[in-house]
């Protein structure tokens, strides 16, 4: 407190600035999180392993309404699921309000021995291990529910702990999985601090749920807008571009969803998917080049598409080329150009794409985008 709001402010910014000097100092050379048991992943290989999981996680949580997910693999994220106390820590739930009403009172940890395990084994365990902190979250709830305390919300997790992978988050869009992510984070820094100068605690559990349930947090939740119609849906673009392409994802995004637009034509890539950020955010769009023609190069846009948002839920085949010649003088590179962008293309996309609509097991949409010259050539168009 001081005499002018100034004032006040600089007191906050000075005890906050003593304080991180002083848990500094104490926490030289101490290993808060304990020994690293799991070392991470390279690079790579944690995003090999995020677009394996993501939609695995997706397809459980999404059943009432769809998630869209966030992957965070900061050094924070990895100190943290890396170390020994890994399990008893994120046990003890995050100590902030503010943490767990973004982040429940808890994350569910995965475990994941990269040394020893395939990603098989650590994709079976995703459906037993949700259902496991559904019934946890459950009586939690019916432990520490007041009379006319609100109904139970949504009671799967929203953050993801893999040892040498990282963190995953979801929630009904990309915005607040991220959020979720970096409060997340923010308890990490918590218990960095608190555990390497005493014993790290999280609030008890009942005025964790007093805060969690609060009538005027229910309040606030019920004011929210009505979602779009494809909130949480996530889209998939070739040719995205291009005229159609771009108008597809402008029309996608007005009504909620998430799009990872798709080109061969790096420059047109960039000034779209610029154009679509400065109009929608940046949480909602990304890129990928992809030549439709190469099976690597499509399977890397589906890959990429679901460690940046956990799957796919709208696939829109649209690269495609005009060419003009009679037939009698169309030369065979020109007819194998229109085959393997036209026929070749499609098929490794939607491929690709059943798939991995296929590991989620949530269902999906494929659609062709295709000129009347398919059906009714008009002159010069035989190919």
């Amino acid at each position: 407190w001081a005499e002018s709001s100034q004032a006040c402010y600089e007191n906050t910014l000075d005890i906050i600035n003593r304080a991180t000097s002083w848990l500094a100092e104490r926490s030289r050379g101490q290993k808060p999180f304990g020994n690293i048991t799991t070392t991470a992943l390279s690079p790579e290989r944690r995003k090999e392993v995020a677009a394996a999981l993501m939609p695995q996680i997706r397809g459980v949580i999404s059943s009432t309404s769809r998630k869209v997910g966030h992957f965070d693999d900061s050094e924070a994220v990895l100190e943290f699921v890396g170390g020994e106390k890994l399990q008893p820590l994120a046990a003890l739930g995050t100590s902030c309000p503010d943490h767990f009403l973004r982040t429940k009172i808890w994350p569910l940890v995965l475990p994941f021995d990269a040394a020893r395990e395939s990603l098989e084994q650590l994709a079976a365990r995703v459906r037993p291990a949700i259902e496991e902190y559904r019934g946890r979250y459950a009586r939690y709830y019916e432990r520490c529910k007041r009379e006319g305390s609100p109904k139970m919300r949504d009671p799967n997790p929203v953050v993801y702990l893999v040892p040498g992978v990282g963190m995953f988050t979801f929630a009904a869009d990309k915005a607040t999985a991220r959020i979720a992510g970096e409060f997340y984070i923010n308890a990490i820094n918590v218990m960095r601090g608190a555990a390497a100068v005493s014993t790290y605690r999280g609030l008890p559990e009942q005025e964790a749920f007093d805060i969690e349930y609060w009538d005027l947090e229910e309040a606030k939740l019920q004011r929210m807008p009505k979602p779009k119609p494809l909130a949480g849906r996530i889209a998939l673009i070739t040719g995205g571009a291009g005229g159609i392409g771009l108008a597809t994802a402008r029309r996608l995004m007005e009504e909620g969803s998430c799009v990872v637009l798709c080109d061969i034509d790096r420059e047109a890539l960039a000034a779209a998917e610029g154009s679509l950020k400065k109009q929608y955010g940046a949480d909602v769009i990304a890129s990928c080049w992809i030549d439709v023609t190469r099976e690597d190069a499509v399977s890397n846009g589906f890959h990429e598409t679901a460690w940046r948002f956990g799957g796919v839920d709208i696939c829109i085949s649209n690269a495609g080329i005009a060419s003009a010649s009679p037939i009698d003088e169309t030369s065979l590179a020109t007819w194998q150009k229109n085959m393997d962008i036209l026929s070749t293309g499609y098929f490794l996309i939607s491929r690709q794409a059943f798939q991995l609509m296929k590991a989620q097991g949530i269902g999906g949409s494929i659609v062709f985008i295709g000129s009347k010259n398919a059906l009714a050539a008009s002159p010069g168009a035989a190919a």
